[in-house]
């Protein structure tokens, strides 16, 4: 099991320890589809589209789907975000 330290998952690197994983913008829309989700969504998001070992771009790309989709799901609610 996780313990959050450096190292120990990439989402705890990204949300916690606010490194970079995977370049500045895949980081920072992994940061933003955070606060549009509850982190039991957001685990089985990236259990199912990212993993351990993707590359870079393709993540960029899969967060980049997915904050979209959260968008226009806060927007369909009536949300008011911040993006």
């Amino acid at each position: 099991m996780p313990n959050g330290k450096h190292g120990d998952h990439p989402l705890t690197d990204i949300l916690v320890h606010k490194l970079t994983v995977y370049g500045h913008e895949a980081d920072d829309l992994i940061r933003k589809i955070a606060e549009l989700c509850s982190r039991r969504e957001l685990d089985e998001w990236w259990r199912h589209e990212i993993g351990w070992s993707p590359e870079p771009h393709s993540v960029a790309n899969k967060a980049r789907m997915r904050l979209d989709e959260l968008l226009q799901r806060a927007k369909d609610h009536g949300w008011e975000t911040k993006q």
